[in-house]
């Protein structure tokens, strides 16, 4: 397990005692047409954001063994909270503005299909390519919208979420990191398949929000591959420091 797992704790338990806040007193006006840019889109993201996860949670405990108290269990167990509190704060919003919920998504009900196949290291992978995926369309749908509540709400949500892949990143990283020659770009390779096929999939069906914000599918594609670069490809430093310097 990663040497920063007690940084790592500290950081979601200082989350979950004190989360971001969306201020009240914030301009909370939406219009008429940007509830109906918006609407499908968002109740779509706010159903992802509300998973019980308690598939993940088995399997890091499966990962963890015998160790109840791992430190990586409770991480898991805050980060899942804080997932859930994008949710209420999603559904707080919609409800304000007479958005209705979705029962059911393709993205999401794929996105969970995926989840459950494999052990741990699998999860993650889909997890964090979901992530980096949230993370470019709220930034998108920040943009589409004069709602200030709407504003904040999305910058808050994508700075944690940032947190998230951070710390799943460095954990697949650590997970991966014996592997050398062909085993490492196989890994590579299904990765960017899963993260390109994933991106393309919610571009066709949250095209309207991410055209408007500029987007078509070719840099709605480079934007998540570029996160992903930047979480989960090897820097030469730590490249350096891996077990096969590979």
């Amino acid at each position: 397990m990663l040497q920063d797992l007690p940084i790592w704790l500290a950081h979601f338990r200082s989350q979950a005692a004190h989360p971001r806040l969306v201020p009240t007193a914030l301009d909370d006006t939406l219009t008429g047409r940007e509830r109906r840019l918006i609407a499908q889109s968002i109740a779509t993201f706010q159903l992802g954001e509300s998973s019980q996860g308690a598939h993940l949670r088995a399997a890091v405990r499966q990962h963890c063994g015998a160790q109840e108290q791992h430190a990586c269990i409770e991480i898991f167990d805050l980060l899942i909270a804080e997932e859930q509190r994008h949710a209420s704060l999603l559904g707080a919003f919609m409800q304000d503005h007479e958005i209705p919920r979705r029962a059911h998504a393709f993205t999401d009900q794929a996105f969970r299909a995926l989840r459950r196949l494999g052990g741990l290291e699998a999860r993650l992978r889909i997890l964090v390519t979901a992530e980096i995926i949230g993370i470019v369309f709220y930034r998108a749908l920040e943009g589409v919208t004069d709602c200030r509540r709407l504003q904040i709400l999305c910058r808050s949500i994508a700075a944690d979420e940032l947190a998230h892949v951070a710390f799943q990143s460095q954990l697949l990283l650590q997970m991966r990191g014996g592997r050398h020659g062909i085993a490492k770009l196989l890994t590579g390779a299904w990765e960017q398949c899963v993260l390109s096929a994933a991106a393309l999939v919610v571009f066709a069906t949250q095209r309207r929000v991410l055209k408007s914000a500029g987007y078509g599918p070719a840099l709605f594609l480079h934007d998540c591959r570029s996160q992903y670069a930047f979480y989960l490809k090897w820097p030469p430093a730590l490249r350096r420091l891996s077990p096969h310097g590979t």
